[in-house]
């Protein structure tokens, strides 16, 4: 099988593959969907081929990922197909290999796999963060209102909005890069929501004329059947007060019963106001991670680790011992070796007493771990 990078004249081909896998229905192609999964600028999709036809098929997405004054290089990696003919002969695991040098190459320090099955856990990729799922129902609305400052009128988003949205957005402590333009083909695209045939709209909050917030509702549809899934928030920014003005108004507006929302272990304001408002459950990011270069990445976050520990130059290293286990090193505590499972959950959960037993090892991991990071299941899902 001839495995490579994608060029814009393959693009045809591989959208009627992955079409023909993912969308035989109703719902949009992926093509408009997921647009960059296919772009011909960005070169990034990875095709295997035999006899000169398209068989399989990868989406790789490049993308920075804010945190604090860090920027970690990422790709993210989904939209996996192959034609029915070619199934069971190893295809997606070469694919896989194929992106994972090739993402290698290009600088990134993880790569985020919109996938679960064994085929990326034995490869490397394993579920990672520390998020709580709130659920807000309309009859359980009482405990938000004393939290909510005055003064706020929340309203649909509308075509003058833009600069408004992206401001909110960079305002975040950790979040996905976007541009003014980024972020109106990711509303306009709904990745998330067309692929569960559901209705994406936009609330803003103003306070005097000023958008102090906004969310991105995922909202059921009539005569859909969701089994147990509920409307959901889908992206948030803003003041965590008036994030929760636009869940009462959408919630006392009839657009949903109940609402949905995650939290990242990070947004303890968000986390407060959301504790005594309904029922939730702890859960990982969506998808799994495979940390594509350990040194790339504690390099990367350096920048985060100096404003946030405040500490210049003494953070956390990391080499490959000779078995393959990673091991990390802060200042003169003794180090910790770790295979891949082990140094994705001491980088992302909330646990590490779990993996490095040692006191003073573990409190001066303290002042870096663990790292905070954006859901992935958001406008930027690929």
């Amino acid at each position: 099988m001839d495995i490579r990078l994608l060029t814009g004249g393959d693009m045809k081909e591989a959208i009627l593959l992955v079409d023909q896998t993912f969308r035989n229905d109703d719902r949009p192609s992926l093509a408009v969907s997921s647009p960059k999964l296919f772009s011909g600028s960005l070169g990034q999709a990875v095709g295997g081929y035999d006899e000169g036809r398209l068989v399989s098929f990868a989406g790789l997405v490049p993308s920075l990922i804010r945190i604090g004054d860090a920027r970690l290089q990422v790709y993210s990696y989904g939209a996996v197909c192959t034609h029915p003919d070619f199934r069971g002969r190893g295809c997606a695991s070469l694919i896989l290999d194929y992106a994972k040098r090739h993402i290698a190459k290009a600088g990134a320090s993880l790569l985020l796999v919109s996938g679960t099955r064994s085929l990326y856990t034995d490869a490397g990729c394993h579920p990672f963060g520390a998020f709580r799922r709130h659920t807000v129902s309309a009859d359980r609305t009482e405990a938000l209102a004393p939290c909510l400052s005055p003064g706020v009128q929340c309203r649909v988003a509308d075509a003058a909005d833009w600069f408004r949205l992206q401001e909110l957005s960079a305002s975040k402590s950790v979040h996905y890069e976007q541009s003014v333009w980024d972020l109106a083909d990711l509303h306009a695209a709904a990745a998330v929501t067309s692929m569960q045939r559901m209705k994406q709209t936009t609330l803003i909050a103003e306070r005097d004329g000023k958008a102090v917030a906004f969310c991105v509702l995922a909202l059921l549809r009539d005569g859909v059947d969701y089994g147990a899934r509920n409307s959901y928030v889908l992206e948030w920014a803003g003041r965590t007060e008036d994030v929760c003005s636009i869940v009462l108004h959408a919630l006392a507006n009839g657009l949903a019963d109940k609402l949905d929302i995650t939290v990242g272990w990070q947004e303890e304001e968000m986390e407060r106001l959301l504790a005594g408002a309904g029922t939730s459950a702890d859960e990982c990011n969506s998808g799994t991670v495979h940390i594509v270069n350990p040194a790339a990445l504690l390099e990367q976050l350096r920048p985060y680790w100096g404003r946030a520990a405040d500490i210049e130059g003494d953070v956390p290293q990391v080499r490959v011992g000779e078995d393959g286990t990673y091991i990390i090193a802060i200042g003169s505590c003794k180090k910790v070796a770790l295979n891949s499972a082990q140094l994705t959950a001491l980088l992302f959960d909330k646990r590490p007493e779990e993996l490095a037993p040692d006191r003073e090892w573990l409190e001066a991991a303290s002042d870096f771990l663990p790292i905070p990071f954006p859901y992935t299941k958001g406008l930027n899902y690929v």
